[in-house]
């Protein structure tokens, strides 16, 4: 199944600016009263959905904070330019509290040959984020249940805003003309692990969640801890199924931080920093 690079995904429609708001709780509580099946995209109103944080400065993604470190984790095209440069501008969102990153790991390949496999970032901070955090796992687990998640777009009633197929730009009910605000909570999907599929270079996962969710992560839950064990890059056109960059990408990232490095605290009139490969 073809997937696409979630960069190019972006849910800003010229008149349409996405914010930060979280779902109200009661809309949250009665979006998911109505979920049948949570293999579907639903809104999430567990630990998962208290996890993930906003990616904010370029196209709306979402990100992780791993447990007892000053690292985040999202996809790499959620903090690159279109050029391919490092922005400077990306900065991370939980509970009204934005956080400035000092720089961020991402290794050149990405924009060499753009793919799930590659797409990782870590956000270095200043300091560890308050609230929840992940464990960083080393893979997939063929067995238990696993959580699929990231920021996605809300209609009016609290439901997820979404079309059927790639491309589509549904606007919310009742949008009039203008500038029209587009809200956004947590959402994902909740299915066995056997449903995940593991390629040679990337994960797929069946949900569809669609932009937003990039950087977002698949979780497993390992003795009451929640574990990333995928990151969130593509979307298939049928928005039936996610590809994720797989875990030996951020411990790559890890194992050698001196070789990623982009600072990311250069002012908007500082020269971009362009990645090359080292």
């Amino acid at each position: 199944m073809r997937l696409l690079d979630d960069r190019r995904m972006t849910l800003i429609i010229r008149l349409i600016a996405a914010t930060t708001t979280l779902l109200p709780a009661g809309a949250a509580t009665a979006n998911n009263a109505a979920v049948t099946d949570p293999s579907r995209p639903h809104v999430l109103i567990d630990e998962v959905a208290e996890l993930i944080v906003r990616i904010r400065g370029g196209d709306v993604c979402s990100g992780t904070p791993i447990t007892a470190t000053p690292y985040v984790v999202t996809a790499a095209h959620c903090v690159l330019d279109a050029d391919g440069t490092v922005a400077s501008s990306r900065t991370v969102l939980r509970d009204g509290v934005t956080y400035t990153p000092l720089s961020v790991l991402v290794a050149p390949g990405y924009q060499e040959a753009p793919g799930p496999s590659v797409d990782v970032a870590v956000l270095v901070m200043d300091r560890v984020i308050p609230g929840p955090s992940a464990l960083l796992g080393e893979s997939v687990p063929a067995h238990g249940t696993l959580t699929l998640a990231g920021y996605q777009p809300l209609d009016t009633d609290g439901s997820l805003l979404r079309g059927a197929r790639y491309g589509d730009r549904p606007l919310p009910q009742g949008a009039g003309t203008g500038v029209v605000t587009i809200e956004t909570a947590p959402a994902g999907c909740v299915n066995l692990a056997t449903a995940a599929r593991t390629h040679d270079t990337s994960v797929s996962f069946p949900c569809g969640l669609i932009p937003g969710a990039s950087g977002g992560g698949l979780f497993a839950n390992h003795d009451g801890h929640l574990v990333l064990v995928g990151i969130t890059s593509t979307v298939s056109l049928d928005l039936t199924t996610n590809g994720l960059a797989p875990m030996a990408a951020v411990h790559e990232l890890l194992a050698h931080p001196d070789s990623y490095r982009h600072d990311m605290t250069a002012t908007a009139s500082s020269s971009p920093t362009q990645i090359v490969r080292s």
